[in-house]
C-alpha cells in the first residue's frame, strides 16, 4: 500500500508540529517510491486504462475550452501529470510544473526534460499576478497546512482557471487534519469541510464552474465520517484584487 496507518490530529497546530519534524516528500527515498507507483499507473494509462483521477483531469482541463493553455501544476512532484495531459488531451498545452521539494523537481527535470520546472511554495508563488491561464493543483492542497493561503495565492497567479485536483472533502464534517504513512514517510493530510472548501475559493475570487467525482476515498473508519475525492473546475473573478 502507498499509504497506511492514519491518525486525526488535534488541529493545525499539531499538523505543522509534525510537518516541521518530518521529511515527510522532502525525502529522496519517499520520492523514489512514490515514482515507481506512478511509473505503473502511467503504463496502464499508455496501454488504454487510465486510472479515474487522469480522466478527471484532463476533463478538467479540457472543460475550460483554452486552445493550447498555459497551466501551471502547483504539487507536481515528479511530473507524472505532464506526461497524463499530454496523452489525454486532444491538443496541446504549455506546462510547467512546481513543487516545494528540490528532490522530486530534480526528478521531474530528468525524467520530463522538455519540460520546465520550478522548486516553490504554495503559499509564495513565485510568480507574478494572472501569470497563467490556467492554476491547476494536483493532489497537494490537501497535503498544505495552511491551504486558505495556497488557494488565495493560486487566484492570484491564475488568468482564467483554477483547477483543485482530487480533493477529499466531508460532504457533512468540518475539515478535519490527519497524519499517514506516504510511500513509508509520515505526512500531514487535509479532508475539507466542503462547504468551508468552496467558501474560502469564494472569497478568493473563484467561481464553481464545474465537478467531478474522483477515486475512492472514504476516511469513515478512522473519522467517523464518510469521504471522498473530487476536482473542481472554478473561473476566476475578473473584479480586482486588493
Amino acid at each position: 500500500m502507498s499509504s497506511s496507518d492514519y491518525r486525526v490530529l488535534s488541529g493545525r497546530d499539531e499538523a505543522r508540529q509534525l510537518l516541521l519534524s518530518s521529511g515527510g516528500w522532502l525525502a529522496a527515498r519517499t520520492v523514489a517510491r512514490q515514482e515507481r507507483a506512478y511509473r505503473g499507473l502511467i503504463a496502464d494509462m499508455k496501454r488504454g486504462r487510465p486510472r479515474i483521477d487522469f480522466e478527471v483531469a484532463a476533463k478538467a482541463i479540457a472543460a475550460t475550452g483554452i486552445r493550447r493553455p498555459r497551466v501551471i501544476e502547483i504539487g507536481c512532484g515528479t511530473g507524472s501529470y505532464s506526461e497524463v495531459l499530454a496523452t489525454l488531451l486532444s491538443g496541446a498545452i504549455d506546462y510547467r510544473g512546481m513543487d516545494y521539494s528540490e528532490a522530486m523537481i530534480a526528478r521531474a527535470r530528468i525524467h520530463h526534460p522538455g519540460r520546465s520546472f520550478d522548486v516553490g511554495d504554495a503559499t509564495r508563488l513565485p510568480y507574478g499576478n494572472r501569470s497563467f491561464e490556467i492554476v491547476f493543483n494536483g493532489v497537494a492542497l490537501m497535503h498544505i497546512v495552511d491551504y486558505e493561503v495556497a488557494i488565495h495565492e493560486a487566484a492570484r497567479v491564475a488568468e482564467r482557471y483554477c483547477i483543485f485536483h482530487g480533493v477529499p472533502v466531508f460532504h457533512d464534517h468540518k475539515t478535519t487534519f490527519l497524519t499517514k504513512l506516504a510511500y513509508g514517510a509520515p505526512v500531514i493530510e487535509v479532508i475539507f469541510g466542503k462547504r468551508e472548501l468552496l467558501s474560502i475559493c469564494n472569497k478568493a475570487g473563484l467561481l464553481l464552474e464545474a465537478e467531478w467525482p474522483g477515486i475512492p476515498y472514504d476516511m469513515h473508519e478512522v473519522t467517523g465520517h464518510h469521504s471522498m475525492t473530487e476536482t473542481y473546475l472554478f473561473a476566476v473573478s475578473q473584479a480586482p484584487r486588493r
